[in-house]
């Protein structure tokens, strides 16, 4: 007699029917225990880590879901994640931050925008644009202005006012 494709036997982990709870327990007790100080090398850490894993794939069939084994992988990179040195970054080669390292460090840095218009030479090659001038820089200017118009017309006026004739006499 052939057997089904669809195998309806039910699931334990750990002699447990709610087999993703059991292991997600299981993850809480691993990840508490690394914090704990019971793994300080990180070949234990990964080594019960992947007995544990290996352990629910034999008992289940299938593999974890992601966000255990994204507990899993912090647990692994205990020391990197829980690092608070702000200067990490040029102690270590290989840096690992943590979420909020990492939204740190970008809050903080330039984008990427601000430097393109930034010659090697530091000078802005951004194309010009004019400041509008405030109600008072108007003013003044206004007022500078008909001072000087003043001046120009009484030139203009002097420069085309009818003169003196004078007559020469040549050869007399």
């Amino acid at each position: 007699m052939k057997r089904k494709s669809n195998d309806t036997t039910p699931k334990h982990f750990r002699d447990n029917h709610d087999y993703k709870s059991a292991f997600s327990s299981a993850v809480t007790e691993l990840a508490s225990g690394v914090r704990a100080g019971l793994f300080p090398d990180r070949t234990e850490r990964a080594r019960a880590i992947e007995a544990l894993i290996d352990e629910y794939v034999e008992s289940i069939g299938q593999r974890p879901d992601a966000a255990e084994l994204e507990r899993l992988a912090n647990a692994v990179l205990h020391e990197e994640l829980t690092n608070r040195h702000p200067d990490k970054v040029t102690r270590e080669e290989y840096p690992i931050m943590s979420e909020t390292q990492l939204t740190r460090r970008q809050n903080a840095s330039a984008p990427l925008h601000a430097a393109h218009y930034e010659g090697t030479d530091g000078r802005n090659y951004r194309m010009p644009t004019r400041r509008r001038r405030s109600d008072y820089e108007n003013m003044f200017v206004d007022r500078i202005a008909k001072v000087r118009n003043k001046e120009r017309m009484k030139q203009y006026a002097k420069d085309t006012r009818a003169g003196d004739v004078v007559v020469y006499l040549i050869g007399d």
